[in-house]
């Protein structure tokens, strides 16, 4: 989809998250993942975008798919603070100096889990260009908690994907996570979920078919 360069408010509501993604040229793959979309609102710019892109388009085409594009990620701006995984995202500052608070978040969370929550505080802050105290204060302003358990909760939403969507062993998931053995995941992931890791799977996992 072709969108104006740089970005305006004449295509998208005006929310710094979107205009500084969309208009950073720092990474190529930038992407936000909304999650638990039940809207009608959301399903009916999709499903117009759908029928669009089945039919050989002409000019008056591509002019509504850009606007219905742009009215599609203004719906999904509603409350997104509630709809953004920002685990899953990929954020492309690193310079997250001057950004807006919620590209400064999902830009740090990008970065611990592309690292499988294995860095420490200061080469995430080095990372950034912070101090590593600054750093820590930082993070426990954007997240309400600190650098280690948030960290931690990062390494536990990747064991969940694991579990939901893989077949990989439990070892071999405690194994790529860092935790020093099965014993010590297994503890760390009932503690924040409340279900082993086996039983998590089992309930919420892939169903396979013999």
């Amino acid at each position: 989809m072709a969108y104006p360069d740089p970005l305006n408010q004449y295509l998208v509501a005006d929310n710094a998250l979107i205009h500084d993604l969309m208009n950073d040229k720092s990474s190529k793959y930038a992407y936000i993942v909304f999650q638990t979309l039940a809207d009608g609102m959301t399903n009916g710019y999709i499903n117009l975008l759908h029928i669009l892109a089945k039919r050989d388009k002409d000019e008056y085409d591509d002019f509504q798919v850009q606007r219905l594009a742009g009215l599609l990620l203004t719906e999904l701006l509603h409350q997104h603070r509630q709809k953004i995984s920002k685990s899953r995202s990929n954020f492309p500052r690193k310079n997250v100096r001057h950004a807006n608070r919620d590209a400064q978040s999902g830009a740090i969370m990008t970065y611990l889990t592309q690292k499988n929550g294995q860095v420490s505080l200061k080469e995430a802050a080095e990372y950034f260009g912070y101090q590593a105290n600054y750093f820590s204060r930082l993070c426990r302003k954007l997240f309400a908690t600190d650098f280690v358990h948030l960290r931690r909760n990062i390494r536990i939403n990747l064991a969940e994907d694991q579990l939901l969507l893989t077949n990989k062993k439990l070892e071999e998931i405690a194994d790529e996570l860092g935790y020093q053995d099965l014993s010590s995941f297994s503890k760390a992931f009932a503690e924040s979920t409340g279900f082993s890791p086996g039983k998590y799977r089992k309930k919420y996992g892939i169903k396979t078919s013999r």
